[in-house]
């Protein structure tokens, strides 16, 4: 059974945390890890726009962030919005070719927002093929398995 004061301790340290990155930007509005951090904490409160939000203004400071590009798409998904989640996904993968969680995002998207069962599987295959020991891959392999006909 988890403990009153534990969970307060816990929350009390994300609101410190969430202060400290909001300090920091509004001193320094390139500061890249503050902008990703508070982009990655309203991801994890599941908050789209808000993370959106952050996860652009750490974009324009540093472009090429495919862990970011690919949460962000994440997060476009879950605000509805498929095409600028498939945007996201396919950006990364044309820009780092290797980064295995955008293959992975993409195929889901294909398969369970756009019921597009061999286009997620030509994504998915595609990552094995040429990158068959990224960590993504052991994974992937599953859902090829899964999503066989």
């Amino acid at each position: 059974m988890t403990d009153v004061t534990d969970v307060n301790e816990a929350n009390q340290e994300a609101d410190r945390i969430y202060a400290e990155y909001r300090l920091r930007l509004n001193e320094d509005p390139s500061d890249l890890e503050a902008a990703i951090g508070l982009g990655n904490i309203y991801y994890d409160a599941n908050e789209p726009a808000q993370a959106i939000l952050y996860y652009r203004l750490a974009l324009d400071i540093e472009p090429n962030q495919p862990g970011v590009i690919t949460d962000m798409g994440t997060m476009y998904w879950n605000n509805e919005n498929m095409s600028q989640a498939e945007q996201a996904y396919r950006t990364v993968i044309e820009n780092n070719p290797g980064f295995g969680n955008a293959y992975l995002n993409l195929g889901f998207l294909l398969l369970h927002a756009k019921n597009q069962v061999q286009e997620a599987r030509a994504i998915w295959t595609a990552l094995i093929k040429d990158w068959p020991n990224d960590p993504a891959a052991h994974k992937i392999r599953e859902l090829l398995m899964e999503t066989m006909n």
